[in-house]
């Protein structure tokens, strides 16, 4: 009979994060993407990986602008800075940035991005960083979990109130990536030219980028990158929490698999 870390390691392993076809990458807000994933998204550029975007509130919370052009600002930033990383998929769900919307209604927006896109990972905020206070960065990533196995089945679509026709090829086996975790189980190594995309990224988003914690922000970020890859040969890394399809249902154990 097999040993239990040799089944783990034959149906857990979690494969480098450049290995997927189809990633998607959804944020609470125009800038997130960025912030958690920059780096990776850069280095996917230079391997030719199509990525695509989700913006799941308007942004229009983040600013002194009026609501509306608040909006559009940071809705033609994310565009840019897309752009700039090499993603040409952006679509926006517009639920009211910091506002009532429920994880319900946050789930029926990505449901039918990701039937759209099928991808094969989906990379969202952790809903279980400790510390995480933010409603939108909560309510995307618990979100992201929730849909998984319910858009593989059409009767749970449909369950959700979303028509689906019989023919309709839905996703399956989808991996689950979590940035801003404090639980991490994997680092993907960027390089110094990776990091200055992530960068020049971020500057993209200049309604954000103008006050005085702006240099500070942007500090913290290469700091963490250097910390996290201090063994690396590139000396820089993101890290990620990922949850491959075994373990994303009753079985916990694969989830430090990189440990064992």
């Amino acid at each position: 009979m097999p040993e239990l870390k040799d089944i783990i390691k034959t149906y857990g392993a979690i494969p480098p994060l450049t290995q997927f076809k189809r990633p998607m990458f959804v944020g609470p807000h125009p800038d997130d993407i960025e912030f958690g994933c920059g780096g990776l998204i850069a280095k996917m550029k230079e391997l030719s990986v199509p990525v695509t975007y989700v913006i799941l509130t308007d942004g229009a919370a983040g600013g002194e602008m009026s609501p509306e052009q608040m909006k559009q600002v940071r809705e033609q930033e994310s565009i840019e800075a897309a752009r700039f990383l090499g993603v040409e998929n952006v679509e926006f769900c517009e639920l009211p940035d910091g506002g009532d919307y429920s994880i319900e209604d946050a789930i029926k927006a990505l449901i039918s991005i990701v039937l759209k896109h099928r991808p094969d990972i989906l990379f969202a905020p952790d809903p279980l960083l400790k510390t995480e206070c933010h409603p939108d960065h909560l309510k995307t990533g618990e979100a992201a979990r929730r849909l998984l196995h319910l858009v593989s089945h059409r009767e749970s679509i449909r369950r959700h109130g979303i028509e689906i026709a019989d023919d309709t090829e839905v996703p399956s086996n989808i991996t689950l990536a979590f940035y801003f975790s404090d639980d991490s189980n994997i680092l993907e190594e960027i390089s110094p030219e990776h990091l200055q995309a992530k960068i020049q990224a971020l500057m993209l988003h200049r309604s954000q980028m103008q006050d005085d914690s702006t240099g500070l922000l942007l500090s913290y970020f290469q700091l963490k990158a250097a910390h996290l890859g201090k063994d690396l040969p590139s000396h820089l890394a993101e890290d990620y929490r990922v949850i491959v399809p075994l373990c994303q249902h009753v079985y916990s154990e694969g989830i430090h698999y990189n440990e064992w």
